[in-house]
């Protein structure tokens, strides 16, 4: 790849503070273009709105799904936008290239009954059960993404207000609150974390794996899975359908779209009106198992009536 290409991927990590996965991932991006480019016999620097376009198209012919080709204009756009910030170029190609639209798609969540039976269902004595419960209920009560709850620090949290410090995307901090319930299960785990900690781990994180070090985020997403599997579930369920389901909620009981944003660090309210829709949708399958003659339509319950 091109020198500048490296120092704005730095720049990305050092400056902008982008995770290494997604400054991985924009550098996958940009590597595409590159190899696009030299194909029509330019370098990016040379490169024009055409390249640009021709750029996005191609990707749409390879099959590339629309969030990835829309991620890499993203990082096409960053680029130029960099380049001429320190006058490498003196426009910027791209400016003009529209983002392929998304279909919307509501996110995978679980009805308050159901969140209470599976929070509950992580029982058992031990390390283990004390964990996994704490985890659950944590998860639930702020809506943390898996990442932020992954990182937590025991320091981070403050049982006594009922708060922590996580830092999401972009380094950025912000507060959730913990329920009591969520207080409770934390101080119930506590004791094993130390038990741990006893045998030589130097862990700082609230949450340790079996080895007595930091619990990544691939390790609570298969605790989640494992979870959800021995309990008979057919509804797929990640750590992510926990912090939908806290938004979702949250929405269903009349809290405003922007506390909702905020407790969930969206950076804009489009992100977050995605659960108006699920509410909607929420509403809808309540009034289809409970209603009388809310059947199938065309179903039996309408056949032969008049009105």
């Amino acid at each position: 790849m091109s020198t500048s290409t490296e120092a704005y991927l730095a720049y990305l990590a050092a400056i902008r503070s982008l995770s290494p996965r997604t400054v991985e991932a924009y550098r996958d991006d940009l590597r595409l273009y590159e190899a696009a480019c030299a194909a029509e016999g330019c370098c990016l620097e040379s490169a024009g709105p055409a390249d640009a376009r021709a750029f996005v198209a191609g990707l749409v012919r390879a099959g590339y799904a629309t969030s990835s080709i829309n991620r890499a204009l993203s990082a096409v756009k960053g680029y130029y936008r960099y380049l001429v910030r320190f006058g490498k170029v003196a426009a910027n190609p791209a400016k003009d290239v529209e983002s392929l639209p998304m279909a919307r798609t509501l996110p995978d969540f679980m009805f308050e009954d159901e969140m209470k039976e599976f929070v509950e269902s992580a029982s058992g004595d031990g390390f283990a059960g004390a964990r996994d419960r704490a985890i659950f209920e944590t998860l639930y009560s702020t809506g943390c993404r898996v990442s932020e709850l992954s990182g937590l620090a025991l320091s981070d949290v403050d049982l006594a207000s009922g708060r922590a410090r996580v830092k999401g995307k972009g380094s950025k901090e912000r507060t959730v609150f913990l329920s009591g319930k969520a207080v409770d299960a934390i101080r119930a785990w506590l004791p094993y974390r130390q038990a741990r900690l006893a045998s030589g781990s130097d862990a700082e994180t609230l949450f340790l794996n079996a080895k007595s070090g930091p619990l990544s985020s691939r390790g609570i997403a298969y605790i989640v899975e494992r979870r959800a599997l021995a309990s008979g579930r057919r509804k797929r369920l990640s750590p992510h359908g926990f912090r939908h389901s806290f938004a979702t909620h949250l929405v269903g009981r009349g809290a405003d779209i922007r506390t909702v944003q905020a407790l969930l660090g969206h950076e804009n309210i489009s992100t977050t009106q995605i659960y108006t829709h699920v509410d909607m949708a929420r509403l809808r399958a309540v009034y289809d198992g409970a209603h009388p003659h809310a059947e199938a339509k065309g179903g039996p319950a309408t056949e032969g009536k008049t009105r």
